[in-house]
């Protein structure tokens, strides 16, 4: 999410009373390149408001009333409830009980409460009785601050992420939960304070002045409240290993085929889960499977959409990404990523989104002399960053990573209907010691895509060497595609040697990373070791037959 408020367009919310000022006398905050949205929640009836502090709803850019239960933007205002049965006004009225009647809520005292229960229970209605202080207030069920703020936000086109919420009293419970950042003011009431992120030195308006010129709101200090923490698995104590929802940097590291993928496609599944937006740029098609997530695309296997297009998705529909990469040429990945470098910082910093940005083979793009290393900016927070070369980051990059997660290991597990990975690692947040964990097994499947094994050459390094066992080298395989036909061509002695030797198994285990077809070729191979007798031809016809229907190749 990248500092609180550098980088970040954030809703200030405080209690009009506790300011003690009319908020006409407010500045609009700017902070960094970040120009904060005012923005006031209330308990208090908007006419009466009205007529204590003027043209309210021109001096902020949403206000919420009655306690979440009314919205006032602009010259529009909006009931976000049905109102409290009128009923009830007539059945306290007739008792002597004081009542003065929103657009939505009911307003009383808290010396009335048990007065006003007996009313709702005689009358049968769905209502919820909150205090604040000395106050009391009848809602309909379900209403709070809090869905006060996610109705305003949704308006405003801004994350509840991206919010802090300071409050005083019972009924900024909700409220403080809905946002990111819960602050308490020195004088709030116990159990505000007790659930508050943050709890202010100072109280009232003293406390909200101090908090908006203090290190919080400039970026200085960065807060990752508990509760916003995901779980990625279990340390060997038995403790649950946990993550920053957002104001973090990560690098996950590891050796080829550790589980590198399995972790970071399980970090973006839990900040989804949790309503963080993430986007993925996924060099090589290995976060495909991710599409499964709910609010979460694949775009670029028919063409990457222009970056405007990539950023309206994530800023206006809110949606989380993955830019499957594989099927373009490494030329056109780095033009990509330089144009979107040089826009999404901006992004970042006036819509609060992507709250993530996930870079697959970061050791490519923030490398020293990179292609985009002098453009893209971890230090602002928010960037996952998986790599098997750490130490080729560029040294400030290095620099601004908080948590390391380095995998170790991976083993074949069955989640759910899914048989894939499950990897142990190493976490380490800066300036602590390693602690290693098994993680958790991911909802989505760690499918890898195939373009980039058919279609494109892998590194050299990386192609299957075919070896006759008298005459020498007899042709190498740039790709799968490269792989079948070579196979169809080659003599039986080099099937027979490459066999024995389960060379077929550990290409596809290794390079490809394809272990259906390593199981099969790893069958044929103890089958040969068994038997020594294998029809070759059987042999080959199996593999290749088992490869084009994986791979599609007859349709490619």
């Amino acid at each position: 999410m990248g500092g609180l408020c550098r980088r970040l367009r954030w809703i200030w919310m405080a209690r009009l009373r506790m300011v003690g000022c009319r908020p006409r006398r407010w500045p609009r905050f700017v902070t960094g390149v970040t120009v904060g949205w005012r923005w006031c929640c209330t308990g208090r009836i908007d006419v009466e408001l009205e007529a204590e502090f003027g043209k309210l709803a021109g001096e902020f850019d949403a206000v919420v009333t009655e306690n979440g239960a009314v919205l006032l933007i602009g010259d529009e205002v909006r009931e976000l409830a049905r109102p409290v049965d009128v009923l009830l006004a007539d059945w306290l009225a007739g008792r002597g009980v004081p009542v003065r009647r929103g657009r939505v809520l009911l307003a009383c005292e808290a010396a009335d409460a048990d007065a006003v229960r007996h009313g709702v229970d005689e009358l049968g209605l769905d209502c919820q009785l909150l205090r604040n202080r000395s106050a009391l207030m009848v809602l309909p069920a379900g209403v709070s601050k809090g869905t006060g703020l996610v109705a305003a936000v949704g308006e405003l086109g801004i994350s509840p992420h991206n919010a802090i919420a300071v409050g005083d009293a019972e009924n900024d419970l909700a409220l403080l939960e809905a946002a990111e950042v819960g602050v308490a003011v020195a004088n709030a009431v116990l159990s505000l304070r007790r659930h508050a992120d943050l709890v202010l030195d100072e109280p009232d308006g003293r406390g909200v002045a101090s908090l908006l010129t203090g290190p919080l709101v400039t970026g200085e200090l960065p807060v990752r409240p508990a509760r916003r923490r995901v779980a990625i698995g279990r340390f060997s104590d038995g403790d649950l290993a946990t993550v920053p929802g957002a104001q973090a940097n990560i690098l996950v590291c590891g050796p080829t085929g550790a589980g590198k993928s399995h972790l970071a496609g399980l970090l973006v599944e839990r900040w989804v889960s949790a309503g963080y937006t993430v986007l993925v740029l996924d060099m090589e098609g290995d976060h495909i499977g991710l599409d499964r997530l709910h609010n979460t695309v694949v775009i670029g296997e028919r063409g990457l959409p222009s970056v405007p297009e990539l950023l309206t998705i994530v800023r206006q529909q809110a949606l989380s990404v993955v830019v499957d990469m594989s099927g373009v040429s490494e030329s056109a990945k780095f033009d990509y990523l330089r144009m979107l470098a040089s826009v999404i910082d901006e992004v970042r910093a006036t819509s609060g989104l992507p709250h993530w940005i996930v870079v697959d083979e970061a050791h490519v793009a923030l490398a020293e002399g990179g292609t985009t290393a002098d453009v893209f900016r971890p230090q602002d927070r928010g960037y996952c960053l998986v790599t098997y070369r750490p130490d080729q980051l560029t040294s400030s990059v290095l620099a601004a990573v908080d948590f390391t997660l380095a995998v170790t290991g991976a083993d074949r597990v069955v989640a759910g209907q899914y048989e894939q990975e499950s990897a142990t690692a190493t976490l380490r947040e800066t300036g602590d010691l390693e602690r290693p964990l098994v993680v958790a097994a991911r909802r989505t499947p760690h499918r890898r895509h195939w373009h980039k094994y058919v279609t494109e050459p892998l590194p050299s390094h990386r192609w299957f060497y075919f070896r006759h066992p008298d005459k020498g080298p007899a042709g190498a395989a740039a790709n799968v595609e490269d792989f079948a036909r070579r196979l169809a061509e080659a003599d039986p002695k080099v099937i027979e040697f490459h066999l024995t030797r389960g060379d077929f198994s550990r290409w596809f285990t290794s390079t490809i990373q394809d272990r259906r077809i390593a199981d099969l070729a790893a069958a044929l191979e103890r089958n040969l070791l068994r038997h020594r007798a294998l029809d070759i031809d059987h042999a080959r016809i199996r593999l290749i037959d088992y490869i084009e229907g994986s791979y599609q190749l007859n349709d490619t």
